[in-house]
C-alpha cells in the first residue's frame, strides 16, 4: 500500500540523503528546509488529529480509470517526552480503505510521504522510467529547481503566512526524450507553520504533450482539524 510502511527513516531519506551544506545560509529559507527539516505536527497535541480531502482526476475514464474522492486521516495517539508524536494514519474509506498504519516518534507527516510515493508511482505509470531515478530526481529537484514564494492562506476564519513550493522536476531532465511528453508535469506544495499538520495543499499535475495521453491531477487539501 504505503511505501513508508517499512519505517519513515528510509523514505525521509529523500531528503536527508540531500548533500550537507545544501541549506542555503541566513534568511531566505530553502524549499528543501521548509518541508524536510520543520516540525510538522508542533500544532497537533495528544489526542488531536488532521484530516484531508483527497480528490484524484482523470481526463479520460478509458485510459486512466475512474476519478475518485475520499478522506485521509492523520491522528496523534500520544506525544513522547521529547515532543515527538506517535500518530495513527487512516488512508481512504469503506472498500478503498487501506491498512491503517502506526508510527511512533515522528515529527514529520505521515501525509506528505504518502503523497509523495503517490506522485512517483503515477508519474511512473503515465510516463515509464525507474521509481528510484524518478525519486532521485524529485529528490534533487527540492535543491535546485523549486521555486518559493510566500502566501496567504485562509485558515480557522484567518488569514495565516504560509509558502508555495512549485517545481517541474523533470523539464530539464537529460532522458526527458523518453518521458512521451510528461516532462512538463508540475508539483506544488503549500503550507504554513501555523496550521495544524503544516499541509495546507498538495497538488500533482501529471500531463503530456503528446496527443492521446490524458491527464491525471491528485489533489490533497486539508479539511478539518481537531
Amino acid at each position: 500500500m504505503l511505501r513508508f510502511v517499512r519505517g519513515l527513516a528510509p523514505v525521509v531519506a529523500l531528503a536527508l540523503l540531500l548533500p550537507i551544506g545544501a541549506v542555503a545560509a541566513a534568511d531566505q529559507p530553502q524549499p528543501v528546509d521548509l518541508i524536510f527539516n520543520a516540525r510538522h505536527l508542533d500544532l497537533v497535541g495528544k489526542g488531536g488529529a488532521v484530516g484531508y480531502k483527497f480528490e484524484h482526476s482523470v481526463s479520460d475514464e478509458k485510459l486512466l480509470g475512474k476519478p475518485f474522492t475520499d478522506d485521509i486521516k492523520v491522528a496523534v495517539s500520544d506525544v513522547t517526552p521529547d515532543g515527538q508524536r506517535n500518530v495513527i494514519v487512516t488512508v481512504f474509506t469503506g472498500e478503498r480503505q487501506r491498512p491503517i498504519q502506526n508510527f511512533d516518534g515522528v515529527s514529520i507527516n505521515p501525509v506528505f510521504i504518502w503523497f509523495l510515493d503517490k506522485l512517483v508511482d503515477n508519474y511512473r505509470l503515465m510516463s515509464g522510467g525507474k521509481h528510484t531515478y524518478l525519486k532521485g530526481r524529485i529528490r534533487d529537484a527540492f535543491l535546485d529547481k523549486a521555486k518559493l514564494e510566500p502566501v496567504k492562506v485562509d485558515f480557522g476564519g484567518k488569514s495565516v503566512d504560509g509558502y508555495k513550493v512549485t517545481m517541474v522536476p523533470f523539464e530539464q531532465d537529460p532522458n526527458k526524450s523518453k518521458m512521451q511528453g510528461f516532462e512538463n508535469s508540475k508539483f506544488t506544495f503549500v503550507m504554513s507553520k501555523d496550521i495544524p499538520g503544516y499541509f495546507y495543499e498538495l497538488n500533482a499535475e501529471i500531463f503530456s504533450t503528446q496527443a492521446g495521453t490524458g491527464k491525471l491531477t491528485d489533489r490533497l487539501v486539508l479539511v478539518e482539524t481537531k
